[in-house]
């Protein structure tokens, strides 16, 4: 089974305004901020001497952008790595869509109105997990989003992507998504 790395896209003036951008392309914040800067270097460190099968993004230029300043310009864009679709919700703030419908986007994100079921969301996700696991050799080195990050996440672990929120994904976070293994009951 081939490991599945999975980088974050570091923070943009959306994230700092606290937007939602989902499918908007927004560029990296410019100067970064000292939180990427650190993430940056620690992310170097954990990727020095590594040898990836493959280096993907999602198209959105913040992902690109990101991939780049980890020394990857050339990488292989995936429509199945783009971010959740928050529909009308795209560039409101997470406050709005906190005060309009309170408590979904933690208990029920699927109940909310987005621009993107779930459903589908998680098939994306999940095909794209298997996609990797499926394979042996080197790792894959994704660049993408947050949401995604989450619902992977969530995925791996054997439950939902409803309850992708009890993960957290900081902007240039650097983790490894691993399938959980069922273990053999005895007895």
């Amino acid at each position: 089974m081939a490991e599945f790395w999975f980088i974050r896209h570091f923070r943009t003036p959306w994230n700092a305004e606290g937007r939602l951008q989902g499918r908007r392309d927004i560029a990296l914040d410019d100067p970064l901020c000292s939180n990427d800067h650190t993430a940056l270097v620690n992310n170097l460190s954990a990727l020095e001497g590594m040898v990836f099968a493959e280096i993907w993004t999602s198209p959105l230029q913040r992902t690109r952008q990101t991939a780049a300043l980890h020394g990857y310009p050339t990488t292989v864009a995936k429509d199945a790595l783009l971010e959740l679709d928050f529909g009308p919700w795209e560039g409101r703030t997470w406050t709005e869509l906190h005060a309009a419908h309170p408590g979904l986007w933690s208990a029920a994100p699927d109940d909310l109105p987005l621009g993107e079921s779930f459903v589908d969301f998680e098939r994306r996700v999940t095909a794209t997990l298997h996609n990797v696991w499926n394979r042996s050799g080197a790792p894959v080195l994704v660049f993408g989003h947050g949401a995604w990050a989450n619902c992977a996440q969530a995925v791996a672990a054997g439950t939902s992507a409803a309850r992708m929120n009890e993960w957290k994904t900081p902007n240039g976070a650097l983790i490894r998504i691993r399938a959980k293994i069922p273990r053999k009951v005895h007895g």
